[in-house]
């Protein structure tokens, strides 16, 4: 039989436990920059995360897409962070585009360097308001959105040569599995912040 005190117990647990799940997820530092420009500095265990490692060392290019929303409008921009190890140079080209649309791209020539360059802060939103409650989303998928592109043409191309008709099913099926993979992991916080 199970009493009132072993119930009470095992809440108890739970919600220790599920503090202590809580506070252990990475979290980006976000600040406010001049403009009501919100920039949030990713966490270095986002690149450090297993699943997330191997596919950085896998000399593909990993993209991680960061979506801000506002909880109370439901307004949302972001930015696209891509990273891919050129493993015949030995160095890590990366790219990043703000909310802003604003890119910049770089060759970074060791991982000491690139876990500085992850650090620096992602300008993801801006607002006129004095206070923002902001959804946060980062996404890691295993491919750029140029690649993405790229592989859609080149499967589209490959799946028409000697198709007298109808075989758009198989490229169908062929970009559903491939192209559109599932994300590698994703993250999400919630953060208050006050503009002024």
């Amino acid at each position: 039989m199970v009493t009132l005190r072993t119930v009470l117990r095992i809440a108890v647990f739970v919600a220790f436990v599920s503090a202590a799940l809580a506070h252990g997820q990475p979290r980006p530092t976000f600040s406010v920059l001049p403009g009501g420009v919100v920039a949030a500095a990713m966490p270095l265990a986002i690149l450090s995360d297993e699943q997330v490692r191997k596919q950085l060392n896998s000399g593909l290019t990993t993209t991680f897409l960061v979506v801000a929303r506002d909880r109370a409008t439901g307004a949302a921009s972001g930015a696209r962070v891509e990273v891919r190890y050129d493993l015949w140079d030995d160095v890590w080209l990366v790219r990043r585009i703000e909310y802003e649309r604003r890119a910049e791209q770089q060759r970074i020539t060791s991982r000491d360097a690139l876990d500085k360059w992850w650090r620096a802060p992602l300008r993801i939103a801006g607002t006129k308001a004095s206070r923002l409650s902001l959804q946060i989303d980062v996404t890691v998928l295993p491919f750029s959105a140029a690649e993405r592109e790229d592989a859609r043409q080149w499967i589209s191309k490959s799946g028409g040569v000697g198709n007298t008709g109808g075989g758009s099913g198989i490229v169908d099926a062929l970009i559903g599995t491939t192209i559109d993979a599932k994300p590698i992991t994703s993250y999400r916080w919630n953060v208050e912040l006050s503009l002024k």
